[in-house]
């Protein structure tokens, strides 16, 4: 997710900039002005209410970003398997088509975000299992068997319902639909633990520790300073 990486970590960088520059200033305000004796709201106060509203706003795009982020990496797969319990329950070779195109499109969304290794034999895979990963879910595969069901699908449509041929290319797309759900179902989780995602995690977690650390000694500092102005 080289967007959704990329935007993060600018915002994360002008929060931190941010916070450190309020805090700076309100250091330098706080050596230059004195709260009044009548004051009910002091400076360590105001930059402290402040800095508690950049907070907020820092937790709902952190909240926006994960929608965000569900929205290009995990509900492609949702809508896939939605697709493939319509193939699965649907006869009609039209129909089957209406959602393998539909599949497609969301397939290639989602290996669009998935790096591009290599297994032990040298074959090319796109697995979001970073560790110990199968055939399972190995995207790759994936896509080669909705290859295998357009080619299936586009052979039968031409017969006749009562031919043989048409009854067996039917359950072996309906057996693939099957297959492949499964195979969804078991990558899905793994693409909310990609390495990318942990990282960013991570990061935003620490970020928002830190800043709430630092608001804490800062307003400890200035409520010394206003004190001693009073």
């Amino acid at each position: 997710m080289p967007e959704f990486g990329t935007i993060a970590m600018v915002v994360l960088a002008v929060a931190i900039i941010g916070v450190v520059a309020v805090t700076a200033r309100s250091r330098l305000s706080s050596n230059n002005v004195n709260a009044g004796v009548g004051d009910k709201t002091t400076m360590s106060d105001n930059i402290y209410k402040l800095a508690m509203v950049g907070i907020l706003g820092i937790i709902i795009f952190g909240g926006y970003m994960a929608i965000s982020g569900y929205n290009a990496d995990i509900y492609p797969l949702d809508r896939i398997r939605g697709n493939l319990d319509g193939i699965v329950s649907s006869s009609d070779p039209v129909i089957i088509r209406e959602h393998l195109v539909a599949i497609q499109t969301d397939l290639d969304l989602v290996m669009a975000n998935l790096p591009e290794t290599t297994d032990e034999s040298g074959n090319v895979w796109k697995n979001p299992v970073w560790i110990f990963g199968t055939e399972s879910t190995n995207f790759i595969r994936i896509q080669n068997n909705i290859d295998t069901m357009f080619a299936g699908i586009d052979e039968i449509s031409s017969l006749s319902k009562d031919n043989s041929a048409y009854h067996t290319g039917m359950l072996d797309i309906n057996d693939r639909a099957l297959l492949l759900k499964i195979n969804i179902m078991d990558a899905t989780p793994y693409m909310y633990v990609s390495p990318e995602n942990m990282m960013l995690s991570a990061i935003w977690i620490a970020v928002i520790i830190g800043i709430f650390a630092v608001l804490k000694r800062k307003k400890e500092q200035l409520q010394k300073e206003d004190e001693i102005g009073i």
